[in-house]
């Protein structure tokens, strides 16, 4: 179970360090590109069409966009978030029972014995349908990083935008201030989402809520303070998402899996000792066909 979480862990870490490499350097910024037409120059022309809204504030326009985007996100966040916590409430009554096929697996004396064990493992998993991979939550991410990575090609590309000054920021320049609050904001985000894992998985994530930030806070200094107009918009939503899921959301569903496990109890048994290799019965079978011999022998010598 460890060796999962650490496994999905450095999946994220390496996919946001990747995306990273990708909008730091490898997204084009020629505007003849087939990547420009299909993702950038939409965004840019929206971005103009919302700067006539605003007259002419291409830092509202930035704003209004991510809110419109993660607005049309927002069924796809809850259910993913739903699911997050589902798996995670369950996860509270199943652990002990997994640690316990766990232990046994490293306890193995032969490969068939591990191999049974993990079996029946597996086999209690779907019978109680519990899923390690099932609520990781990251296909609103995955869907952002095609509308950032045209917002980085439209920003750079676009000249207004680029010479547009909002509040004293500079939208086609670096920014420390929009930095400093965006990985702030992300520490916030990230704490608030911890509320909803056991303590033991608390712990394990406790470095990474400072050293994921970070690591997206070094992108936004590298690239212009639109980006990270952009990645404070959407992060400041994902604050407000996440008091309302803690707030709301979660009781109900942490009342709701209680009633399932009451209503509903765990099926154990079977499996564990299904995979307990039984007492062999063989020498009581063989003492009495001895004694039979035996017996046969001495009729034999008294005949």
């Amino acid at each position: 179970m460890k060796h999962l979480q650490h496994k999905k862990y450095w999946s994220l870490l390496a996919s946001l360090m990747t995306v990273s490499f990708f909008l730091g350097g490898c997204v084009s910024r020629n505007t003849d590109s087939f990547s420009y037409r299909l993702i950038a120059r939409p965004i840019s022309q929206l971005l103009e069409w919302f700067a006539d809204i605003f007259q002419g504030n291409y830092g509202y326009a930035l704003i209004f966009l991510v809110i419109i985007i993660r607005f049309l996100l927002l069924p796809l966040t809850f259910k993913q978030q739903e699911a997050a916590i589902i798996g995670t409430e369950k996860r509270k009554y199943y652990q002990s029972y997994l640690s316990q096929f766990q232990a046994k697996i490293q306890e193995a004396k032969s490969s068939e014995e591990k191999m049974l064990y993990t079996q029946q493992q597996q086999a209690f998993m779907k019978e109680n349908g519990i899923s390690l991979f099932g609520n990781m939550g990251c296909l609103p991410l995955l869907i952002q990083l095609p509308i950032l990575s045209g917002m980085y090609m439209a920003i750079y590309t676009n000249q207004s935008i680029q010479e547009y000054t909002f509040y004293g920021l500079p939208l086609g320049e670096r920014s420390i201030v929009l930095t400093v609050v965006f990985v702030l904001l992300s520490v916030l985000q990230m704490k608030m989402s911890l509320v909803t894992m056991p303590e033991e998985a608390r712990k394990q994530q406790s470095s990474s809520m400072l050293f994921m930030p970070l690591m997206m806070g070094l992108f936004s200094y590298s690239t212009a303070a639109g980006i990270s107009l952009y990645l404070v918009t959407t992060t400041v939503i994902g604050v407000i998402q996440q008091f309302f899921i803690n707030k709301f959301i979660r009781p109900r569903l942490v009342e709701q899996v209680d009633k399932e496990m009451k209503d509903k109890p765990i099926q154990f048994e079977k499996f564990f000792n299904a995979a307990t290799p039984s007492t062999s019965k063989k020498p009581k079978e063989v003492n009495p066909k001895k004694a039979t011999k035996n017996r046969n022998a001495g009729k034999q010598s008294h005949s």
